[in-house]
C-alpha cells in the first residue's frame, strides 16, 4: 500500500507525521523537520491524524511569523496546545467514489482545504480505497477495529461547505489475481526467454505469488507487501544476488502487468525497484562462492582414460572442448555443423544465437574462434565432415534429439552435457570446503591459463566471449585477427591431452 509522503512508519509499526519547517520559520523553531508519533498502525487512520497536524503546523506557523517580530521564543508544543483552544478542527470524510469532502466554516477556509487536499493527492490510487469501491463499503462507516475518535475543545461548527476533490481515473483497467497473471507472463515470455532462465522466473515469481497470495490482485503488489517478501527472502538466508536477481524478475513482471492494465504506477517507480541492491563489498564475498578453476591434479583424475572411459564419446567431446574453447555448456551442446568453417585459411568454429534451437547469454557472447590445434588433432574437423556425409545438421545429433524430445532443459541443447558431466565429476573429485566446481570452471580454468601466459585482456575476452564493460574493448575485440587469437591459445599447457583421432 503506498504511504504519502508526510507518513513514516518506524520499526514497531507505528506511524509519525513528518514535515520539513518552512525556511522563513526554521531559526525561530530551532529545528529544520517537525517528526510527532500519530499513535497508530493503521495507515487510514495515521493518514487523517496527519492531515489535521498538517493544518495545525500551517497555523503554528502563520502565527509564528507574526509573534516572531516580538523577539518571543515559542516552544511547539505550546503554541499548538493554543490553536487547539481556539477551536481549530477539520473534519476530513471520504466517498466511496474515493472522492474527498473536508467540512470548513468559511471562503477563506475553503481555499486552505483545497490546499489540503491537493497535499493529500488523489485517494483512489490507494489500495484500501480501491478496496472499499470493490466491496462497496463506505469509510466513513464505523468498523471494530477503528480507533475512537480525538476530541478537541471546539465551539459548535456550523453547516459544512463540501469541498470536493476532482478525481483521476487511476485505477487499473482490470481486476486480475496474481496467480493467473503470473502464468499469463510466463507464457508470454517463454518464447523469448532461455529455458534456464525462464525456470529462475518461474520459481522467483511463485515463490513471490504465494508470499502475497495468489488470489490477491495485481495492483496490490505495492512496496509494502513487496517490502516483506524481501525480508522474508532475508530470513531464509538467501544471499543478496539471489534477492536482487529475484526483484528484478518481479519488477519486470510489474511492468509487463501495467502494460496489460492491471496495475498502475508512475514512470520509474516500479514498486520493486529499490528494494534490495548488491554492493561491491558483497560482490567481493561472493567470489568466495564461486565458480573454481580446477588445478593440474584435478585435471588428470578427470580426464584419466580409465574415468573417460565410463563416459559417451559425445560427453567425453564435450568435455575437451569445455576445456579448451572455454564456451559454456549451452554454447557446445547447440553447435550445428554449419558453424565450422574457414576464415583466412584458419579453421573456425561460431558460436552463436541464430540458428534453430540456438540462444547465447548476451551479444558479445556471439563470437567466431579459432579451431585448437589439439581438436584437428583429435579428429573433430574429420567427425564434422562425417556428419555432414551422413546428412546431419548438429555436432551432437544423437544427444541433441534426446534432449528435444525431453523438453525444455534448464541448460538448452547443453542440459545432457551438463548433467552427464555432473554425475561424471561426483563420482572422481570430492565437493570443496568453499565454492563451487562444475562444468563453468573449465571457463575459469582457460581464463587463467591465458593469463599466466600474459594474455591481453582483449583477446582473452574475444576467445571466450566476455564482456569488458569497456567501449575500447567493445571496439577492438571484434577485430582481434583470428591468427592472434590462434597464437594466444596455443599456449594453453594442461597436463592432459587428448588421443589422437580419438573422435574422427
Amino acid at each position: 500500500m503506498r504511504i504519502p509522503h508526510y507518513l513514516v512508519r518506524a520499526p514497531s509499526g507505528v506511524f509519525h507525521f513528518r514535515r520539513r519547517v518552512p525556511a522563513v520559520v526554521a531559526t525561530l523553531l530551532k529545528k529544520h523537520v517537525v517528526k510527532k508519533s500519530l499513535g497508530t498502525r493503521e495507515l487510514s487512520v495515521g493518514r487523517d491524524l496527519a492531515l489535521h497536524l498538517w493544518r495545525a503546523y500551517d497555523e503554528l506557523h502563520s502565527v509564528l511569523k507574526v509573534m516572531g517580530m516580538s523577539g518571543k521564543k515559542w516552544d511547539v508544543d505550546e503554541l499548538a496546545a493554543l490553536l487547539n483552544r481556539r477551536g481549530i478542527n477539520y473534519k476530513l470524510k471520504v466517498g466511496a467514489d474515493g472522492s474527498i469532502e473536508l467540512e470548513t466554516k468559511d471562503a477563506a477556509d475553503h481555499i486552505e482545504a483545497m490546499e489540503a487536499i491537493d497535499r493529500i493527492g488523489d485517494m483512489r490510487k490507494e489500495v484500501m480505497v480501491q478496496a472499499w469501491m470493490r466491496d462497496g463499503w463506505s469509510p466513513n462507516a464505523p468498523t471494530p477495529t477503528a480507533p475512537k475518535p480525538v476530541s478537541h475543545p471546539s465551539a459548535p461548527i456550523p453547516q459544512a461547505t463540501p469541498v470536493s476533490a476532482s478525481p483521476q481515473a487511476a485505477l487499473p483497467e482490470a481486476v486480475m489475481p496474481l496467480g493467473k497473471a503470473t502464468t499469463q507472463w510466463l507464457a508470454d515470455i517463454k518464447k523469448d526467454t532461455v529455458p534456464k532462465t525462464l525456470v529462475s522466473k518461474r520459481l522467483a515469481l511463485e515463490d513471490f505469488a504465494r508470499s502475497v497470495g495468489e488470489s490477491t490482485p495485481v495492483h496490490e503488489c505495492t512496496r509494502v507487501p513487496i517490502g516483506a517478501w524481501v525480508s522474508e527472502l532475508r530470513a531464509r538466508d538467501l544471499a543478496t544476488p539471489t534477492i536482487v536477481n529475484r526483484l528484478s524478475y518481479v519488477r519486470g513482471f510489474l511492468a509487463w502487468a501495467k502494460g496489460k492494465g492491471f496495475i498502475h504506477f508512475e514512470a520509474h517507480s516500479n514498486p520493486a525497484s529499490g528494494q534490495a541492491s548488491y554492493g561491491a563489498r558483497e560482490k567481493r564475498q561472493r567470489k568466495k562462492h564461486g565458480f573454481r578453476a580446477y588445478n593440474d591434479a584435478q585435471l588428470k583424475l578427470l580426464f584419466a582414460p580409465d574415468n573417460l572411459k565410463k563416459l559417451n564419446t559425445d560427453a567425453q567431446l564435450g568435455m575437451w572442448m569445455g576445456l579448451f574453447t572455454g564456451a559454456r555448456v549451452s554454447e557446445i551442446g547447440q553447435l550445428a555443423l554449419s558453424d565450422f568453417f574457414d576464415v583466412d585459411g584458419i579453421p573456425c568454429l561460431r558460436i552463436t544465437d541464430e540458428g534453430v534451437g540456438q540462444s547465447t547469454k548476451n551479444e558479445v557472447s556471439n563470437r567466431i574462434i579459432p579451431v585448437h590445434p589439439e581438436f584437428i588433432r583429435m579428429g573433430l574437423l574429420i567427425r564434422v565432415e562425417r556428419l555432414r556425409a551422413a546428412g546431419e545438421r548438429r555436432l551432437f545429433p544423437k544427444s541433441g534429439r534426446r534432449a528435444t524430445k525431453a523438453g525444455a532443459a534448464i541448460n538448452g541443447q547443453g542440459d545432457w552435457l551438463s548433467k552427464a558431466f555432473g554425475r561424471h565429476l561426483s563420482a572422481i573429485l570430492p565437493k570443496p570446503e568453499t565454492g563451487k566446481l562444475g562444468f563453468h570452471s573449465f571457463r575459469k580454468t582457460l581464463i587463467q591459463h591465458l593469463q599466466a601466459h600474459g594474455i591481453e585482456a582483449e583477446v582473452r575476452a574475444a576467445y571466450v566471449g566476455h564482456d569488458l564493460d569497456d567501449e575500447h574493448h567493445n571496439t577492438y575485440s571484434d577485430d582481434v585477427p583470428k591468427q592472434q587469437v590462434l597464437d594466444a591459445i596455443q599456449k594453453l599447457d594442461y597436463p592432459v591431452k587428448p588421443d589422437t583421432d580419438a573422435f574422427a
